[in-house]
């Protein structure tokens, strides 16, 4: 049967203000309490607000100070990541019990295949009451489920009803299900594509649909063929297991927002340098490098290219990271507080090229051997 054929049950778990809970479970004094998890010296950003502190408006990625305006008697608590680390083991264990077929996105929700589980557990919907059950018996937390035919309307579901929620689309019904949905909740749609798209007359997901490919091609190019698929519930892409294994990456938030392209280019360079350096400690190889940008309000763009040859080679990683700003940045452009690059798709064999590439590539690389060496000596860059 080919995989076209297969109709896939994806779990989307998202647990619920996860650091947040996590503090509020430990400690009683905060239980019933706004409470936002972050830093409060400089630039610092709420990394999670309870559900307590969300009625007044208060949400992750948001500025701290921000945040203490809108709620002034909300507790602050410094992240602990090693403790949020542990519980996401747990967390991750309990997904284990039904499916292997696990990819983490963050420490706090990740995609399970269940579909080869479903003789064994009888659906989906019974494996995402069991694991949420789970969840709350045993880490005293809560988790929302999504329940999809695809990664992308599995997500989309554990978002609806949040928290403490199970929500389910059925893959006769997922496109009306779909429509009603703002064009906000589209992967890649950030507060100002949403803004041009609802300016051109496209409110929602249905808006997308009655539009057809076509159309939306034309005004937004490859990207509106996306959105159209997309807005009826189709994506094709596997649960990738063992995800963050297989990518190297670096990214840096700024103490103040960055305008100036030269500046970004510097610092993705430097990252470049240093997932180059990472890659070649490892002995792997990389195939496909992405670029994150994002921006002063918080929107953020991914931007990937495969290479022709998987490398390990500095140079060519800060050329692909180069192209790809350059590429990005002639379209739009504004201040920006985060930037990262990441190498993906990778392994432990080089790639292949003609002869007199490979002589090139091999002087390269001991120039790369050389880099290594002064850094392991002396330290820096």
């Amino acid at each position: 049967m080919s995989n076209a054929a297969i109709h896939r049950v994806i779990l989307h778990i998202d647990m619920d203000a996860f650091y947040a809970s996590v503090e509020q479970r430990d400690d009683p004094m905060l239980r019933g309490r706004p409470v936002l998890v972050g830093g409060r010296e400089g630039r610092g950003v709420v990394c999670a607000a309870s559900y307590e502190a969300r009625v007044f408006g208060c949400r992750s990625a948001m500025p701290m100070s921000q945040a203490m305006r809108l709620c002034p008697h909300a507790a602050v608590v410094k992240p602990c990541f090693e403790k949020y680390t542990t519980v996401s083991r747990a967390i991750r264990e309990i997904f284990s019990r039904y499916s292997p077929e696990i990819e983490p996105l963050a420490l706090d929700e990740a995609f399970v295949d269940v579909t080869a589980s479903l003789a064994i557990f009888g659906s989906g919907r019974r494996i995402g009451e069991e694991i949420r059950a789970a969840v709350r018996n045993e880490l005293s937390l809560t988790c929302s489920v999504g329940i999809a035919p695809n990664k992308f309307a599995a997500k989309i579901a554990s978002d609806l009803e949040k928290p403490d929620a199970i929500v389910e689309f059925d893959e006769a019904t997922l496109s009306a299900r779909l429509a009603p949905l703002p064009v906000g909740r589209m992967w890649g749609v950030g507060p100002v594509t949403a803004q041009e798209l609802r300016a051109r007359g496209y409110e929602t997901f249905g808006d997308l649909q009655r539009a057809g490919d076509k159309q939306l091609a034309l005004h937004f190019g490859d990207v509106g063929r996306q959105w159209y698929r997309l807005s009826h519930g189709l994506d094709d892409r596997e649960v990738e297991v063992d995800r963050a294994a297989k990518s190297v990456g670096e990214e840096e938030t700024f103490v103040e927002d960055i305008v100036s392209i030269a500046e970004i280019e510097a610092k993705l360079v430097l990252q470049a340098d240093e997932v180059a350096r990472r890659l070649r400690a490892k002995g792997l190889f990389a195939q496909t490098v992405t670029i994150k940008i994002r921006f002063s309000d918080f929107e953020t763009h991914t931007h990937a290219r495969t290479l022709s040859v998987a490398t390990d080679h500095t140079h060519e990683l800060r050329d692909a990271a180069r192209g790809l700003l350059a590429s990005f940045a002639a379209k739009r452009w504004r201040a920006v507080r985060l930037c990262g690059f990441s190498a993906s798709r990778v392994g432990d064999a080089p790639g292949q090229l003609a002869l007199f590439a490979d002589e090139k590539r091999e002087k390269l690389a001991k120039l790369d051997d050389l880099r290594d060496r002064i850094r392991n000596k002396f330290g820096g860059a």
